[in-house]
């Protein structure tokens, strides 16, 4: 293996398993809900939904400060680097505090738009009210892992993975099964997961940056936090565009069967876990882009270049196999026996394809904010989610059925996927 692909996988693996912890949480809440009811998996299902539309508008705590920790460690400013790593830490609280708040006060009105039954409300609400505590602790973990990245020590990030997996599992099947408080249970397992993990996240940061030797430079105060706001702005309005498509898929759904919207919620989940392997290579090149750029080398003509896409297309192509002839089993195994005689080849083929054309959307996501082109980048997630959104509500107007959701995700991320080649080709 030469020297290029060699740091893109040292990078990209680490990233991978702490990006399948995301999908991996909410795949074993789902098992374990099922587990315990019809019901409790789909209140499980709308409050997970709402819960990651509001933490994954603040994804620019990762997506923001990974390239700008990189560039700055490349050249040395430390000093500069040592402010912004705590100015992100300090707004992480912040807006972690704020957004528990928010869903505090708002919860029964965000779970009516998903029209549940009294029952699935309620549930979804416990569930939600739950997990809403521990969103601080969830963004400081991702503050903290998004600078370990940007530092090279994606292996940190690894552990931060395991450890997070491990408690959610463990706790989970405590809490709901052997100590039998249902849903609870599961909320709860989650928000203490998180708050474990992210203490042991930000001491491991703190003791990697104190080894960093201050520098002598003037810091630009004005400047770093306008970067961070700059920056902020413009993955947090392409965050929201793509959660709220997300969350249209799934509301979608609620229009259809009960049984629909509690799969809708295990394809999703699985999609998203299928999509992290190509996420980790975009997110290990916002690290090594940002050092090509800084180093006045031209990435699209480097070996890196190269790399990345035969890197992204093996990937895919493994990804689309496994998922077109094991994803009736896999439903089967997160939703139970009652989707046993699903062995739909129309989905199972929409679904195989949407990871492949999603796993050069996502890769051109992480080359444009290595390169800082971050307005194209929120540019693109905003035009190709607003098309997904309005492809999706007629589709289903016209044939209510799943079909019609996955179909719709595949042509947005066929848009973006081609908008983002020709973004990253320009300078």
């Amino acid at each position: 293996m030469n020297k290029v692909k060699s740091d893109i996988w040292n990078n990209s693996y680490p990233i991978f398993i702490w990006l399948v912890t995301e999908p991996a949480v909410g795949l074993i809440d789902s098992k374990i809900a099922g587990l315990i009811g019809e019901t409790s998996l789909s209140g499980v299902g709308i409050g997970e939904t709402i819960y990651f539309v509001l933490v994954w508008v603040f994804i620019f705590l990762a997506y923001g400060t990974t390239p700008l920790v990189a560039k700055l460690n490349t050249q040395e400013k430390f000093k500069s680097l040592n402010y912004f790593i705590n100015y992100g830490r300090n707004m992480s609280i912040l807006l972690g505090v704020l957004a528990t708040l928010f869903i505090l006060v708002f919860s029964s009105s965000l779970i009516e738009t998903f029209k549940p039954s009294f029952e699935v409300g309620e549930e979804a609400n416990t569930y939600l009210w739950i997990r809403s505590i521990g969103i601080t602790f969830y963004l400081v973990n991702m503050h903290s892992t998004a600078v370990l990245r940007g530092l090279k020590h994606p292996k940190i990030t690894l552990r931060s993975a395991v450890l997070v997996s491990i408690l959610n599992i463990s706790f989970s099947y405590l809490f709901a099964i052997v100590f039998d408080y249902g849903i609870v249970g599961i909320g709860l397992a989650s928000t203490i997961s998180f708050l474990i993990t992210s203490i042991y996240s930000s001491y491991i940061q703190r003791e990697k940056t104190k080894l960093l030797t201050l520098s002598t430079e003037s810091i630009d105060k004005k400047y770093l936090r306008k970067k961070f706001f700059s920056v902020g702005s413009q993955i947090f309005l392409r965050s929201m565009f793509l959660t709220g498509f997300m969350t249209v898929l799934r509301n979608q759904a609620s229009l259809l069967s009960m049984k629909d919207i509690a799969l809708q919620h295990v394809l999703l989940q699985l999609w998203s876990f299928g999509y992290v392997a190509i996420d980790s290579i975009a997110i290990a090149s916002q690290t090594l882009i940002s050092e090509h750029i800084s180093k006045g080398i031209k990435y699209y003509k480097s070996q890196l270049y190269s790399n990345l896409i035969q890197l992204t297309a093996l990937f895919s192509l493994l990804l689309m196999a496994l998922s077109y002839f094991f994803l009736d089993d896999l439903i089967v195994f997160f939703a139970g026996q009652s989707f046993s005689q699903l062995n739909n080849t129309q989905l199972r083929f929409l679904f195989s394809i949407s990871l492949l054309f999603g796993s050069f959307a996502f890769l051109w996501d992480g080359v444009l904010l290595g390169l800082d082109k971050v307005y194209e980048f929120s540019l693109i997630t905003v035009l190709s989610s607003t098309i997904g959104i309005i492809l999706s509500i007629y589709l289903v107007n016209r044939e209510a059925s799943l079909i019609s959701l996955w179909s719709a995700l595949v042509v947005s991320l066929v848009v973006r996927g081609l908008m983002g080649y020709v973004y990253q080709r320009t300078d």
